[in-house]
């Protein structure tokens, strides 16, 4: 019985290659893909000399054994090639417990069934022909097919990796390519031995691919593959780290990533003059040097500031320091958030002034006359007692409005939605719909202001109050460019009590003022406004709510309060907005 001799050289050429390069081949970079290849090579090293094993078989039962080892290690093999493929592409699907779970479990369940075939005969069925050669004649059933489609399937998943990540290369890599091109094409012949056993022997001829590839990279590839590997490492940095930036000693950029480019416009232009650091950011410039992180503003190539930290760290050579990588970290969000929960704070302190000032006080009155009318009715002096509990109950329903105004700040510090951008004119329209007993209202401006609308509108419905108080029978609300201005013809104004107007724990106008002001203040805290009277308006009160994003719509404001003069000089002065445009008047109910 002759022995097909050239198959057995091809198989046990390509498991010794297989093996050879897996114990001393490409040593890639990456342990996932030296990790990876290092075991395909060893599956396809182990499944190629099962495929000699087969054909050295003089026992039918005995090949037929070998036979269903092989197609259970070949099958092992497309594990390590889709681990290789992640982890050399740059990805972590290899590292995600899913993946691994649902490769396991679906390995397990084709492995059954191939175990299980002589009970069932799903698989194949097998026989042992002498002549002309011996070899084991196989006969696949449809569960073959299906398990061949799977394999081939996920094998495919890999190539679709290596082929984005070859697209992308800055030079085409032809003889990598051509290597997976003959992995891959192995299908070629499985395809014709089993469609036309008469042509081609029915074996599984991928082993011999692997080990052409193997023995490629090892020894006319590697430098390539290395690259390639390199690249998606730079690749991997792109994607998740924040913007690079290298130095030289003098302080000019010399080499930049992508991300660096997006955030920071004087990177990202088209100049050929060299971009010093100071062009960058004047702040990391001054301390890139020192070793100390930076907070920065980067005006980004999109528009828009973003607030980034950049770190710095030295290149040196011995002693001598020939620049600086520069790491910048995006932490827009985060400054984002410290700052909310910096306004919330400050508006928990400030409600805890409240609670002290206005609640105690009025506690406190209230106690003392619930006691004078008890002493003046064991005195029999009913019409004073009278007049003393009226005051204790005016107390307690001035407690009854603090509590309210507190619960209101609560809910709408926490429950306002998200900012967005509301039509000036009609907020307000609204706000004073829903107020009661509001002065008549002017708006003076168009345009759009970036605020949470139930926060906005409570705000308005503050303003109306005091304005209300102060005797006000209208009530203009001019916009500008960074906010709006409100002024009533009040009683009071602003020119005795300035700041003190929007403190909780304070008194002016008067007690009876309540917390109309001091609320309007918080809650603009917690849009990220400021509050700034205007104290040299006498005509009434007028303050000014600043800080806030606004689009105007072609509106041009004059304002000859001398305020407008002194802004830039005067922080406790605020912007006029008197006269202009027109108003549109809004009825108050």
């Amino acid at each position: 019985m002759a022995v097909s001799w050239p198959l057995v050289t091809l198989f046990a050429a390509s498991a010794t290659a297989c093996f050879l390069v897996a114990s001393d081949g490409v040593d890639l970079r990456n342990p996932g893909s030296r990790r990876g290849l290092r075991w395909l090579l060893v599956i396809a090293g182990a499944w190629a000399a099962l495929q000699v094993g087969v054909l050295l078989a003089t026992d039918e039962t005995v090949a037929i054994v070998i036979y269903t080892l092989s197609l259970l290690v070949g099958l092992a093999s497309v594990g390590p090639w889709l681990y290789f493929c992640s982890a050399y592409t740059g990805h972590d699907y290899h590292h995600r417990p899913l993946y691994r779970r649902l490769a396991v479990g679906t390995y397990l369940a084709v492995i059954s069934v191939k175990l299980t075939n002589p009970i069932h005969g799903w698989h194949f069925s097998a026989e042992l022909q002498t002549e002309p050669v011996r070899m084991l004649v196989v006969e696949q059933a449809p569960f073959y097919w299906l398990s061949f489609a799977l394999a081939y399937a996920l094998t495919g998943v890999g190539f679709v990796l290596l082929y984005r990540l070859y697209r992308e290369s800055e030079r085409t890599p032809r003889t990598l390519l051509a290597l997976f091109a003959v992995t891959g094409l192995t299908i070629v012949p499985n395809l014709g031995a089993l469609l036309f056993p008469d042509l081609a022997p029915p074996f599984s001829y991928e082993p011999v691919g692997v080990a052409v590839f193997a023995v490629g990279a090892a020894y006319a590839a590697e430098d390539t593959l290395l690259r390639e590997e390199r690249a998606t490492r730079r690749s991997m940095i792109d994607r998740t780290a924040g913007g690079i930036i290298v130095l030289d000693e003098n302080g000019i950029v010399r080499e930049h990533n992508e991300r660096a480019a997006e955030m920071f416009a004087a990177i990202g232009g088209d100049g050929d003059e060299p971009i010093r650091m100071e062009d960058v950011s004047g702040t990391a410039a001054a301390e890139y040097r020192e070793g100390r992180p930076a907070l920065i503003e980067a005006d980004t190539v999109e528009g828009g500031d973003r607030k980034c930290v950049v770190s710095s760290e030295a290149l040196r050579v011995g002693d001598r320091t020939f620049g600086h990588s520069l790491l910048i970290q995006d932490v827009t969000v985060l400054e984002e958030q410290r700052e909310r929960i910096k306004r919330h704070e400050r508006q928990l302190n400030d409600m805890a002034g409240a609670i002290a000032h206005e609640l105690r006080n009025s506690v406190t009155i209230a106690q003392g006359y619930l006691d004078v009318a008890t002493g003046e009715l064991d005195d029999d002096v009913a019409s004073e007692a009278r007049d003393s509990a009226g005051v204790a109950r005016d107390r307690l329903d001035r407690i009854e409005q603090v509590v309210e105004d507190l619960h209101t700040l609560v809910r709408h510090t926490r429950e306002a939605g998200d900012p967005t951008d509301l039509d000036f004119e009609s907020a307000i329209g609204g706000a004073v719909e829903a107020a009661s007993d509001a002065p008549t209202v002017v708006v003076e401006g168009d345009g759009t202001v970036l605020a949470a609308p139930t926060r906005f509108k409570q705000l308005i419905k503050y303003i109306l109050r005091f304005a209300a108080y102060n005797g006000a029978t209208t009530v203009t609300f001019t916009l500008h460019d960074d906010g709006f201005a409100v002024t009533d013809d009040g009683h009071y104004d602003a020119g005795e009590c300035g700041d003190l107007l929007f403190e909780y724990e304070s008194a002016e106008p008067s007690a009876d003022a309540g917390m109309s002001l001091p609320n309007v203040r918080g809650l603009a805290r917690i849009e990220g406004w400021s509050v700034v009277p205007d104290g040299t308006y006498a005509e009434g009160m007028k303050y000014r709510i600043r800080d806030a994003r606004v689009r105007l719509e072609g509106a041009t404001f004059h304002d000859d309060s001398p305020a407008d003069a002194d802004r830039d000089e005067s922080a406790g002065l605020a912007e006029g907005g008197d006269g202009g445009k027109s108003g549109s008047p809004t009825a108050g109910s």
